[in-house]
């Protein structure tokens, strides 16, 4: 398949890479179902990022960590989390959107 590909390529066929027996079985990909997909994907993420810093809040506050390092763990805790669950090329898009940056 990807000799074929190669070929076509080589020859200049860029429409018409696969043949049409592989283009049939295709199913083309849907707009509405990848933004729905995407959107809930970046809900999860934002659910675990905050589970994450409501966890370590209530956490940090009974092991009995300083004032002024609780926010730093607890915003640790939170991009750890949203990392997991995303992975960190989302994460990080999604960072750009926060203000100041």
């Amino acid at each position: 398949m990807l000799a074929l590909i190669g070929e076509r390529c080589a020859a200049g066929r860029i429409g018409a890479m696969l043949p049409e027996k592989f283009l049939a079985q295709a199913t083309p990909i849907s707009l509405t179902r990848t933004a729905i997909r995407e959107s809930v994907h970046v809900a999860a993420i934002i659910t675990a990022a905050m589970t994450a810093a409501v966890g370590a809040a209530s956490t940090l506050r009974t092991v009995g960590v300083s004032d002024d390092l609780r926010p730093w763990l607890i915003t640790g805790c939170s991009v750890l989390a949203a990392i997991f669950v995303g992975g960190w090329h989302r994460v990080g898009r999604l960072l750009e959107l926060l203000p100041g940056r």
